[in-house]
């Protein structure tokens, strides 16, 4: 199960460093007052799965913690 395990993650990261390879085209992001930003596409891709992550780390955390100081508290009570 384990041979299994690894076997899809390395063709999950084969298939997106493929995905990547084809969308390295530059990109221009314009920003406001004129800023201009030229990059590749696959690393706007990468820094905004990046920056969805990091909220969602940082959502699921607030969540626990709620939950773990409420059933705190009620113990407490």
């Amino acid at each position: 199960m384990a041979i299994l395990n690894w076997v899809l993650r390395i063709v999950a990261f084969l298939l997106l460093l493929g995905l990547a390879a084809r969308n390295s085209d530059p990109v221009t992001l314009r920003f406001f007052f004129g800023q201009a930003w030229h990059v590749e596409l696959s690393l706007v891709l990468f820094l905004l799965f990046l920056i969805g992550a990091v909220f969602g780390l940082v959502a699921g955390w607030s969540i626990a913690q709620r939950r773990a100081t409420r059933s705190h508290d009620d113990v407490a009570d």
